[in-house]
């Protein structure tokens, strides 16, 4: 009984959405150690949906598959196929595709059934990284051959990366023979909606049309994205009024338009020069029988700050208020963009007084955006002050919010306050991406420090991008100290990066100059083979 009340308590915390990943661990390695009775696999699966749904997945695969693999060791759980479809889709989040089909291999070796859950992340996970072959021959060979009838997800899947590869041809193919051999795999709303969007996207709106009268004719209704879709393809063409006359028939269908269709409405009618009189704009929406609501006025004044027309913006958002609308965070963000990119920021922190006295809480956008013009100023002290304010009003910084204040911090050579602030975002769980990278080489590049900064921060914390790694090569090919910038290249492959002409070249030159010719021989046999390789 005590089991199953540990397995109870284990499922809660998981459900709570509470749960860290340092406790998971330790309830993981604690339900391993019960015997009498052994815990359900359930359990296991409930920890790892848990851990596999938290922050900072790309630091955590080995870890999760060390867990997969504890639980196959004698004495321990045997891993069913949800397991397994757990540990697959977390391997194609994290962009690890091949290793997700190495533990393909494994479900198949223990004469476990695969199914297509199993399948449709190796499939997103192909199509994410243009292996669209693959995933074709997955769906029309791999998956009937090992009895596993693809479905409608499979096939969606398999639209949606043809689409993106730009091969409409391929996907409007694959939707027709949908309609015409599977009587069981019938086309749905998000298989129709792919397809529209692919031909919107080529101009082809006749043929989205087409598509958009046959979907209707089989059954199977357009929702707000397939108007969306159509009305921002009419919008590029110039087609104003047709694509009001399809807002009208949304209206007739009780279907809501959202902030992409008022978006591009509003595209549409700056095109049409209609935004020099925002009045102008509003009314036209009103003759149309469409009454303008705040996703309305969020997209005229987003337009207006775009062109730095200000004080239009700010006059259309008493109209609004004095029409009954109440503006949200999202306007107020929208204007103290625009006040911080024409340099007023006195005016922009008076809209953040302004938000928060109205009872609205300011958000990480909204921090951002003053923190990035204060930084641009060089009053760092300003930012540090703002980044306390925001988190003692319960708004947790990102990546870009560090990041914005790293910039800033290295503009200003405070070399010492930017490793103090990189050092609390990684211990805060935030990982460095290559905007932040890229900023602390530049910065450090030329000092003393270089040597413990780089190596400490960009090799130990991980860098996942190759140009934090030419920075460094370039670096110590600066310095002339060739071993380590050969180390830097070595430890590029072993991360699973490729190095490109960019890592090459620098080296190369240096060796030419330094007279170590054979080097350079060597360096260029490993730039071809790694070209023969790809």
């Amino acid at each position: 009984m005590r089991t199953r009340r540990f397995e109870s308590l284990v499922k809660e915390r998981c459900r709570s959405g509470d749960l860290t990943f340092p406790e998971a661990l330790r309830f993981f390695d604690d339900l391993l150690h019960f015997r009498d009775p052994k815990p359900s696999i359930i359990t296991f699966n409930f920890l790892l949906t848990s851990m596999v749904r938290m922050d900072n997945l790309s630091t955590r695969y080995p870890t999760i598959l060390s867990l997969f693999n504890r639980l196959a060791r004698p004495h321990g759980i045997s891993p069913n196929v949800c397991t397994y479809g757990i540990c697959i889709d977390y391997c194609t989040r994290v962009n690890q595709v091949d290793l997700g089909f190495v533990l393909l291999g494994r479900l198949l070796k223990d004469r476990h059934r695969a199914n297509p859950v199993v399948f449709t992340p190796l499939l997103k996970g192909l199509c994410r990284n243009n292996r669209i072959t693959e995933a074709a021959a997955m769906v029309f060979d791999k998956m009937p051959k090992l009895s596993c009838t693809p479905n409608l997800i499979s096939y969606n899947t398999l639209i949606k990366g043809y689409c993106s590869a730009g091969k409409i041809s391929s996907a409007t193919e694959l939707l027709e023979k949908m309609i015409g051999e599977y009587d069981d795999l019938k086309p749905n709303v998000i298989t129709y909606n792919t397809v529209i969007d692919g031909l919107c996207k080529e101009g082809a709106v006749s043929k989205a049309f087409d598509l958009f009268g046959q979907m209707r004719s089989l059954g199977v209704l357009p929702n707000t994205v397939t108007y969306s879709t159509l009305i921002n393809g009419l919008c590029k063409q110039g087609a104003i009024e047709k694509a009001f006359m399809l807002l009208d028939c949304m209206a007739s269908k009780a279907l809501e338009p959202n902030v992409v269709t008022y978006n591009t409405l509003v595209d549409g009618l700056c095109k049409k020069g209609l935004l020099d009189d925002p009045g102008k704009l509003l009314q036209y929406i009103i003759y149309k029988g469409h009454k303008p609501n705040v996703m309305t006025y969020s997209a005229v004044i987003d337009a207006l700050c775009k062109k730095e027309e200000i004080e239009k913006a700010k006059k259309l958002l008493q109209d609004m208020i004095s029409r009954g609308v109440q503006p949200n965070v999202v306007i107020y963000n929208t204007i103290m963009d625009g006040l911080c990119k024409m340099n007023e920021l006195g005016n922009a922190m008076k809209w953040l007084d302004e938000l928060i006295s109205k009872g609205m809480s300011p958000d990480i956008v909204t921090y951002t955006i003053v923190m990035a013009a204060f930084c641009k100023k060089g009053e760092t002290d300003k930012v540090v002050e703002l980044l306390d304010d925001m988190i003692s009003r319960g708004v947790l910084p990102d990546v870009v919010t560090y990041t914005t204040l790293l910039g800033g911090l290295c503009k200003m050579k405070e070399l010492e306050k930017a490793k103090k602030c990189m050092r609390e975002m990684v211990s805060k769980g935030i990982s460095p991406d290559v905007v932040t990278w890229n900023i602390i080489i530049d910065s450090f590049c030329t000092t003393d420090d270089v040597i413990n900064i780089l190596v400490n921060m960009v090799l130990n914390y991980g860098a996942k991008d190759n140009s934090a790694y030419v920075s460094l090569i370039k670096t110590y090919v600066k310095r002339r100290n060739i071993d380590e910038a050969m180390c830097v290249l070595k430890r590029m492959k072993q991360e699973g990066l490729k190095p490109d002409i960019d890592a090459y070249s620098p080296l190369h030159e240096i060796l030419i100059e330094m007279g170590r010719v054979d080097d350079a021989k060597d360096l260029i046999a490993q730039m071809n083979e790694k070209k023969a390789d790809d």
